[in-house]
């Protein structure tokens, strides 16, 4: 009985583990797959490519669904629709207003969408003018391309609530991220002493975060203490020029600082993961009320802070 049984067993199991495949549905839907996606035009390198961010350009992608590929090319017609802001809309409870990109400011490459056979998602390029990257709003959440499904063909229909996006569009320069910081401080006036700061590990370094305020320039913040021991609170100015040189100054009242410095790709050799990392080298003074501070810092690229990210909009 057992021998007779184990046979059975194992063509039972055998049948479990074998692949499902279920038929189409019987409709193919066109759809934005993201309502109110943020794209973050990366200037210079990251982990994921950077080609189209260089060019100043960005890709609004459409999807097709209900199929396991479309068996055909399925064209989706687009149109710029500013009544999706309604009567106006936050980016988000107590936050900034929803703007629409102004025309000036970008162009599509075509009116329509077209999702190649065998594909899933076909998209239209987005150029991006000077003036866009010009705009000091431009470096937050500000502005939003409003596009609208107007019609499509080669599919069904379009997917009820999923026919408009709102492509929140804002961009980083070729400096932002978050850095490994070490170096030295000496610090005269009213406080006398030397700040070393260097770990063992360049990855246990203190972690600064430098933002883009334009194309051209970083804001770095830096921390004091004064003589009783309270934190003072600057932000650095780093301004580039052409080949990663910049100059340093202060942002903040009653500071000044002067300075200069360099970007340089792979600077730092068998840096953090035993790989060579970009790096920005920098020799400043910073005066501050009733103390001066003479610095040296090398501050070592960690990553570009750049992530994925949505909103959810509210009437204003």
């Amino acid at each position: 009985m057992k021998k007779f049984l184990m046979p059975v067993v194992l063509l039972l199991l055998a049948a479990c583990n074998k692949n499902v495949t279920f038929p189409d549905y019987p409709y193919q839907t066109v759809y934005f797959a993201y309502q109110y996606p943020v794209r973050t035009i990366t200037f210079g390198e990251d982990i994921f490519s950077t080609e189209l961010d260089n060019q100043r350009k960005c890709k609004i992608m459409a999807a097709t669904g209900g199929v396991y590929y479309s068996k055909n090319d399925v064209n989706i017609s687009i149109a710029v629709d500013n009544t999706l802001l309604g009567n106006g809309l936050l980016f988000g409870a107590g936050k900034d207003e929803i703007l629409p990109m102004p025309a000036k400011y970008y162009s599509l490459a075509d009116n329509k969408i077209i999702i190649p056979k065998g594909s899933l998602a076909g998209g239209v390029e987005v150029q991006l003018a000077d003036a866009f990257f010009n705009d000091p709003k431009a470096i937050k959440n500000t502005y939003v391309i409003p596009l609208r499904i107007t019609d499509k063909s080669g599919a069904d229909s379009v997917l009820s609530g999923k026919d408009f996006i709102l492509y929140a569009v804002k961009y980083v320069n070729e400096w932002h991220g978050n850095y490994l910081r070490r170096g030295k401080d000496v610090v005269s006036g009213s406080v006398n002493q030397t700040i070393v700061r260097h770990k063992e590990y360049v990855e246990k370094d203190e972690v600064n975060k430098l933002s883009t305020r334009s194309m051209k320039e970083l804001e770095f913040p830096v921390v004091y203490k004064d003589k009783d021991g309270n934190n003072i609170n600057c932000t650095l100015l780093l301004s580039f020029q052409d080949g990663g040189k910049c100059t340093v100054s202060a942002v903040t009242a009653n500071i000044s600082a002067t300075g200069d410095g360099q970007f340089v790709k792979r600077g730092e050799k068998n840096s953090w993961g035993n790989k060579d990392r970009d790096a920005l080298y920098l020799t400043y003074q910073v005066t501050l009320p009733g103390m001066q501070v003479s610095s040296s810092d090398t501050l070592v690229l960690r990553d570009r802070s750049v992530t994925m990210e949505t909103f959810t909009p509210v009437s204003k």
